[in-house]
């Protein structure tokens, strides 16, 4: 195994400055599959750049002691949004663009949009695209994979392999058409959608448990030797759809405390938290559980307004809610 490092886009920027999305490649001496990890997309997300980290040193501990024992080509792409890192804004900075909805770009077209097409002109062909995101500053999701139902057939076999906890199939909206993910997927190119963790942080425990399901389906798709013993699988996805997805807004303003952990099993009807006033010992509203479910995403940031999303249950039944809306 060699490692490469180079340049896919560099722009030059004001006051003698230049953008450059910078990508890391593992080749194996042996042909075999491409599969690229994509992150930073927003500039708020990190739990990406460290399973960069953390996939880097894998495969580097695994060449000292399988020698030849990665075949094809495993690409890092830590920080598609460089500006949006730098300063820590989810948006391209002085744009104000969300470079997640200006795919496939355009190559002469103004600075995220060159990004876009840069990006979508060198994963095409990939044999796997992971797009890690971490939701945002407000709130806390559970590992889990969003499948455009458009894609579901081909992605969710995948999906399956990638020890998560959720599978989030989702309906087609005309604004995620301009995403990385659909972008690829539309011209046949596979790419998984991965959520977790929250923004501005780094949950360690997620990352090791992408990880190893990012090594599984590495191995099943033939790009690790078959002889490497891995950790094992610990997690299998529950399926969620627009029919069994319930949202939970905020009736009222004021401060959310919750009263259930993340990742819990809720029953219809049992209280999940508070909302009250910070000007007083008034609490302004009890936020109840519509179904019997489990709890996969969860408010962060205390402070919400009337409508701000406080949580999101997987239902055990059948029944449609589909109100909100899903944010790669």
């Amino acid at each position: 195994m060699h490692i490469e490092n180079d340049v896919v886009l560099d722009l030059e920027l004001p006051y003698r400055e230049r953008l450059m999305i910078r990508r890391t490649r593992y080749v194996g001496a042996r042909p075999g599959p491409r599969i690229a990890l994509v992150t930073g997309v927003h500039g708020d997300e990190l739990e990406g750049l460290y399973l960069c980290h953390r996939l880097g040193r894998a495969l580097e501990d695994l060449e000292a002691t399988h020698p030849g024992a990665l075949h094809g080509t495993v690409e890092l792409w830590p920080g598609l949004n460089p500006l949006g890192l730098d300063t820590l804004k989810r948006f391209v900075p002085i744009f104000d663009l969300d470079l997640n909805r200006t795919f496939p770009g355009h190559p002469e077209g103004i600075l995220p949009q060159r990004v876009a097409a840069a990006t979508i002109a060198h994963l095409t062909g990939a044999d796997l695209v992971v797009d890690i995101h971490a939701s945002n500053i407000y709130l806390r999701e559970i590992p889990q994979v969003r499948i455009n139902t458009e894609f579901a057939e081909r992605l969710t076999p995948m999906a399956q392999g990638m020890n998560l906890d959720l599978i989030w199939l989702h309906g087609a909206m005309t604004v995620l058409e301009a995403t990385l993910a659909h972008s690829l997927n539309a011209v046949g190119t596979p790419c998984l959608v991965v959520e977790m963790g929250v923004g501005m942080r780094v949950t360690p425990q997620y990352t090791d448990q992408l990880l190893t399901g990012i090594l599984h389906t590495a191995q099943n798709m033939g790009a690790l030797a078959s002889e490497v013993a891995l950790p094992p699988l610990a997690h299998h996805p529950l399926i969620a759809d627009d029919r069994n997805v319930h949202y939970l807004n905020a009736e009222t303003s004021g401060l959310f405390i919750p009263e259930v952990e993340h990742w819990e099993a809720v029953a219809s009807g049992q209280r999940l938290g508070r909302i009250v006033s910070p000007h007083h010992g008034e609490v302004l509203s009890e936020v109840c559980a519509p179904v019997d479910g489990i709890l996969f995403t969860l408010r962060e940031y205390p402070l919400v307004y009337e409508g701000s999303l406080m949580a999101r249950i997987k239902g055990h039944g059948p029944e449609a809610h589909s109100d909100g809306e899903v944010q790669p």
